[in-house]
């Protein structure tokens, strides 16, 4: 597993696929909504980002992934591995550990802005 914080590229796409599986041009609109429009993945970020994901054994590409009748057959379609869930599941415990302390941190503002 990672010790050190994903980069928000790798966690939007393990997020996009743990909501089951895609090809690349999926993954990116996913990682779009997911993001609230804030993280947009070009496509030599996206296929760079994938191609690191596999290596790494977090994702894996299908070997005869279901189609469905209007996808075409070069688009690869990708699949969150067991690791990926445990990378995923791991980073965003830890994220939720950094809202917990931001928000113990953060005092609310009064109304007069005090």
């Amino acid at each position: 597993m990672t010790e050190t914080a994903l980069k928000t590229p790798w966690y939007y796409i393990l997020l996009a696929l743990a909501g089951g599986d895609r090809h690349g041009q999926s993954i990116a609109r996913e990682v779009l909504g997911l993001s609230d429009g804030r993280v947009r993945l070009w496509p030599a970020t996206l296929y760079r980002a994938i191609e690191t994901l596999e290596r790494r054994g977090w994702i894996e590409e299908l070997a005869d992934p279901r189609r469905p009748p209007d996808e075409s057959e070069r688009k690869r379609f990708y699949r969150l591995t067991r690791t990926g869930r445990a990378v995923m599941a791991a980073e965003t415990e830890r994220l939720a550990g950094v809202v917990r302390l931001a928000r113990s941190r953060v005092k609310p503002r009064t109304v007069e802005g005090r």
